[in-house]
């Protein structure tokens, strides 16, 4: 027992040693806050003296100046009833010819001097108003109330993990062997936010996920005090998979922790890819079976959408290509297809579809229940004549491959029409059957154009950009490109349709790689592995 009477005597000493601790820092803080007091006291002092002496100031001129007034209204007082005594005192001994004849004589004098009295204009109104007012502007009398309410604060230093909050971007894109960031803002017990740091050894990290490489590599992380009551987190992540970050002080998970990342790999080396990983589909009219499928598109869940075009429906896999479900039949009615060409999903998670032979864009929920429908066959704006891919932009907005019209419309997210730009032609802005549309990061539009076997890209306004591509089988050369995408890094992937490849570009249209793909007519990038996934005649969905 003497070893742990050891021990709980040296407890107790430590806490008689944070007991002093605490009364000196106590006796420090409070010195500290009258200190601080002092001098806003000092301040508002200064403040009341400069308004008194101001106020002082203004009495005197205003008083020196009435004082004035009244000592000239008194002199005319006095000049007129003094004038008057001696006319009247004149006029009293006019009793004799020799004072009559003296009265007479000084009758000019009198009447001059009445006159002047008369007509002399008098300031009979004061100079100035007796107000000498005291103005309090609303707006800063407020801010003033409400900045001394929030003057300092009394805290105990102590973080409540359960209050602490974790600030990062949801939707950002993490990728093996790159670092991401985000923040944590601590807060006290009393749910206060913390304006100083200090406490960064007492926060951790635990990573707890398979990296799908299968090496256990150490992933690293570093917490940043910012010294004023935030903390940054850096982390870098060895491997692609999926993984659980969790955030603890003290030990203790703090609000919104442990929260799940996706890791992906950084980018494709699109030089390597020559067979594709995974193959699904063959000729067939049942789940999972093709005929002639065109369009491909990958939700935010993995799923991979195809239009299996020939069959006039759409059907839904996951990732490995095992069939969830399908949508549409034969028909011009709500829901129905006739040869359903391009897909795409929007931020809600709506799919949209062109329905060719019906000339009209259909819009559905993610799990393929009709929501509504535009455009029908004709050449005005917000008709169509056989319209082939759709894309959307980060607003949503609706952009249509509008092939027999030769030109790209676009709606926003409810399908009323916005604006259209090019028309036949080889020139540039010009297009013989737009067939494919893809958005990069910048708002820039990449059109296929099929039968001028090239690539335009256009800013978000239609204004043309730039041209590549001529007809031919040569590197950066196409025979019939038809569906395009783009990666992470704004490379540019197309269905080289006749030439049976895919070709990859830079952002500027610099040729990079190729992958062969037997008459593929759609391509797709998942967000999150990075898979790329392409349709074809062949009947198949290829996934590289």
């Amino acid at each position: 027992m003497k070893p742990k009477e050891k021990e709980l005597k040296g407890g107790m000493s430590k806490c008689e040693d944070v007991i002093k601790e605490l009364e000196i820092n106590s006796t420090t803080t409070q010195i500290q806050i009258n200190e601080y007091f002092n001098k806003i006291r000092i301040k508002l002092d200064e403040k009341e003296q400069e308004l008194l002496n101001k106020l002082n100031e203004i009495e005197k001129h205003k008083k020196k100046e009435l004082e004035l007034q009244k000592e000239e209204l008194k002199f005319g007082i006095e000049s007129i009833i003094g004038s008057c005594q001696m006319i009247e005192n004149s006029l009293s001994l006019s009793n004799n010819k020799k004072n009559d004849a003296r009265l007479l004589s000084m009758k000019k004098l009198y009447c001059s001097r009445l006159n002047y009295l008369s007509n002399n204009i008098w300031k009979i109104e004061p100079c100035h108003h007796s107000l000498i007012g005291f103005s309090i502007f609303e707006k800063e009398d407020q801010s003033l109330y409400s900045n001394i309410s929030n003057i300092g604060m009394i805290n105990s230093n102590e973080i409540s993990a359960e209050k602490c909050l974790i600030l990062r971007n949801e939707d950002q894109r993490i990728y093996e062997n790159e670092e991401f960031e985000f923040g944590i803002t601590s807060h006290s017990k009393e749910g206060k936010e913390m304006k100083i740091g200090g406490n960064k050894m007492k926060f951790g990290i635990q990573i707890v996920g398979e990296p799908k490489n299968g090496k256990n590599e150490k992933n690293e992380w570093d917490i940043i005090d910012l010294n004023n009551g935030k903390y940054e987190v850096k982390m870098k992540m060895k491997s692609e998979g999926e993984y659980f970050v969790f955030v603890q002080f003290n030990g203790i998970d703090i609000n919104s922790s442990p929260f799940q990342i996706q890791v992906s790999p950084k980018q494709r080396i699109y030089t390597q890819i020559n067979l594709p990983k995974l193959t699904f589909g063959y000729k067939g009219e049942g789940g999972g079976q093709f005929s002639n499928p065109y369009g491909v598109a990958v939700n935010s869940n993995g799923n991979i959408l195809v239009s299996d075009t020939n069959n006039h429906r759409v059907q839904i896999f996951d990732s490995k290509g095992n069939f969830i479900s399908q949508f549409g039949s034969t028909g011009n009615g709500n829901g129905q297809f006739e040869g359903p060409f391009g897909v795409t999903i929007n931020s809600k998670r709506n799919i949209i579809v062109s329905d060719l032979g019906n000339h009209r864009i259909q819009i559905f929920d993610s799990e393929g229940k009709f929501l509504s429908t535009f455009g029908s066959n004709g050449f005005v704006n917000g008709r169509f004549n056989y319209p082939r891919e759709v894309c959307v932009d980060m607003n949503d907005n609706i952009y249509v491959c509008d092939c027999n019209n030769n030109r790209i419309q676009i709606f926003d997210s409810q399908g009323k029409f916005v604006s259209t730009f090019g028309f036949q032609g080889n020139g540039n802005g010009q297009f013989n059957c737009p067939y494919g549309a893809a958005i990069n990061s910048k708002g820039n539009i990449i059109v296929s154009d099929y039968s001028n076997h090239r690539i335009q890209i256009f800013d978000l306004e239609g204004k043309f950009i730039s041209t590549f591509g001529s007809q031919g089988n040569g590197n950066g050369q196409f025979n019939n490109p038809l569906g395009i995408c783009v990666d992470s890094s704004d490379n540019i992937l197309v269905c080289d349709y006749s030439s049976n490849r895919i070709q990859v570009f830079t952002p500027n249209g610099e040729y990079i790689s190729q992958f062969k793909m037997d008459k593929p007519t759609d391509v797709a990038i998942d967000p999150k592995t990075q898979n790329i996934v392409v349709s074809g005649y062949d009947n198949k969905v290829s996934i590289y």
